[in-house]
């Protein structure tokens, strides 16, 4: 059986939500893919002008990405630097708990509980790319190749960027680690550079955890949030592979026109672009994967 079904999937599973200063729409679809491996969380008004949105999207299984999906926000709540509003800080800290989390035995019965098999060992690992809003700071934390822009001025604003083997401070890295990359790949194998999971390649005792293979360490990227920012576009790498950002977040644009935004403005919105993405076929690869995207208005 190869990675594709006969027919896609076309399935959606929405979810819509309003907090004080945002309205969210989410939306997933298995697509083309045999199984359904992303994840997602999305909590406006986590706490007081706070609102957090993440997608987590699994390779290797989904048993990563529902680990993360369930324990992210109860880890960053407990985070000190978070009570603290040290956001930075709190992220990464967080995107480091989540491998802490998942090397402990309790954690590795957990994830045997969402394994798809009943293999011993789980080889499975997931991006991870989390956006906080706090009051008009938006700071994004990623590891990985999912991804996150603002529509600012009716153009795209990136809040992050892939991090990929080939790029030569990862490559540095995984070289130092007794790593090579050969064809845009880690040993061959992954062609990701970071990620949650993925504990064979971070079991290397000589080094540490910004130091192995793959690496859980994000990138945070922070910019003040203006009145032309318009809403963010966040998805896993499936959303971005068919249009560049400024075409996707035209896209939208034109769905929303002027007419109120409201929660099922934008789940008709986020719907419509998951069926524009999906590929017809499999013969160019593209299209054809998991996709998972959240859009997020700003208030004015």
């Amino acid at each position: 059986m190869g990675p594709y079904l006969s027919q896609p999937n076309k399935n959606k599973l929405t979810t819509t939500g309003e907090g004080i200063s945002v309205i969210f729409a989410a939306s997933e679809m298995q697509g083309w893919r045999n199984t359904m491996e992303d994840a997602h969380i999305n909590r406006p008004d986590l706490v007081q002008d706070v609102s957090v949105f993440g997608v987590f999207d699994g390779h290797g299984g989904k048993e990563v990405a529902t680990f993360v999906e369930k324990h992210f926000i109860d880890e960053l709540l407990k985070n000190q630097n978070f009570k603290n509003q040290k956001f930075e800080e709190a992220l990464k800290e967080t995107f480091l708990k989540m491998d802490e989390l998942l090397m402990t035995p309790n954690g590795q019965i957990e994830l045997n509980k969402y394994k798809a098999n009943d293999s011993d060992d789980s080889y499975a690992g997931c991006t991870a790319n989390v956006a906080l809003i706090h009051k008009n700071t938006l700071y994004v934390a990623n590891a990985g190749d999912s991804r996150s822009v603002l529509c600012r001025n009716n153009t795209n604003y990136d809040m992050s960027y892939d991090h990929k083997p080939d790029h030569q401070d990862e490559k540095s890295r995984i070289e130092r680690a007794g790593g090579f990359v050969r064809d845009g790949r880690v040993n061959g194998n992954l062609n990701l550079s970071r990620a949650l999971g993925d504990l064979e390649y971070k079991c290397d005792s000589k080094f540490k955890p910004h130091e192995q293979l793959i690496i859980a360490t994000p990138d945070i990227k922070q910019t003040i949030l203006c009145p032309q920012d318009q809403f963010i576009l966040m998805g896993c790498d499936g959303i971005f592979e068919t249009l560049t950002h400024d075409e996707l977040l035209n896209h939208i644009n034109q769905k929303l026109g002027s007419a109120l935004v409201t929660q099922e403005l934008l789940k008709e919105v986020a719907e419509d672009l998951l069926n524009k993405l999906l590929a017809p076929d499999t013969s160019q690869g593209t299209g054809c994967d998991n996709m998972s995207v959240i859009i997020v208005y700003l208030k004015k």
